[in-house]
């Protein structure tokens, strides 16, 4: 029966992960795998937001890899679901305890959206199979003395205080959330603020609301972004200033939409080209 499931509505991937515990054995990883690469190839999906059913976003500690040589190195090249290289933005939606394999899925997102429940935990064991993935995440989003920190010291760190070191960029709180501004106008909207107030206060509602801000932006140009971002990390700045990678934004059909919407006075129609 498939655990990990796939939808796509207006440009956003949904990618769930069912409630369990543990919830990353082999086949889930396996799913998620397959749900990040589908992510990859689908062009109608322009930004994926990862969550998780249950009170927790993935509860329990992973599975010990099995005792085969082939199960272990599956464990090791799926864990968390692998690495999907993909210039896609991906956002994910933390409730309760994130913590090991499930701190590194949260961690190898671009962005997080973390309700007040939150709880973030490095519980590395260093146990077979266990690759430790959360060193490089850790250090390039909190910088060294956090890093080490959470991993040698394995504190609980709360939903604020994640968000205060670099860990969450936003975080849902109970509240009315202001409505996308009309069609028309210039300036199509008002950038969120450190927190995304939605009915429920839960952070799947709050990182849904998060994504369909960003996908006011140029496609083209949001991905530039990120894969010249991530392709630069350990490069010679004089090297990384002269990167030229996928499609240049500024000879984009889109760099020609956001003008033109910017001198009849209207929200661009963005296409991805």
């Amino acid at each position: 029966m498939a655990k990990v499931a796939y939808t796509v509505r207006d440009r956003i991937a949904r990618i769930h992960l069912p409630a369990g515990s543990p919830t990353f054995d082999a086949q889930t990883r396996r799913e998620l795998n397959r749900a990040l690469l589908q992510y990859k190839a689908d062009s109608e999906a322009w930004m994926a937001v990862i969550s998780a059913e249950g009170p927790d976003f993935a509860p329990g500690s992973a599975e010990p890899a099995a005792g085969s040589q082939r199960e272990q190195r599956e464990c090791l090249a799926l864990w968390a679901g692998g690495f999907v290289e993909v210039w896609k933005p991906t956002v994910c939606a933390i409730q309760g305890r994130c913590r090991g394999e499930s701190l590194a899925l949260a961690l190898g997102c671009d962005l997080r959206v973390a309700d007040d429940s939150a709880s973030f935990a490095a519980d590395f064991t260093g146990g077979a199979g266990e690759p430790d993935v959360l060193a490089a995440w850790l250090l390039n989003l909190t910088g060294a003395a956090k890093a080490f920190e959470m991993l040698w010291l394995n504190p609980t760190v709360n939903a604020r205080e994640a968000q205060r070191i670099g860990l969450v960029n936003r975080l849902a709180v109970k509240g009315e959330f202001k409505p996308l501004p009309p069609e028309d106008g210039r300036f199509p909207m008002d950038v969120m603020g450190s927190t995304i107030p939605v009915p429920g206060g839960d952070a799947i509602t709050a990182a849904v609301k998060f994504a369909e801000e960003l996908l006011l932006y140029a496609p083209v140009t949001r991905n530039f972004q990120k894969e010249i971002a991530l392709r630069s990390i350990g490069v010679p700045f004089h090297t990384a200033q002269t990167l030229e990678l996928g499609p240049n934004p500024y000879a984009s059909e889109d760099r020609i939409e956001g003008t033109r919407a910017f001198v009849e006075n209207r929200r661009p129609v963005w296409n991805n080209r």
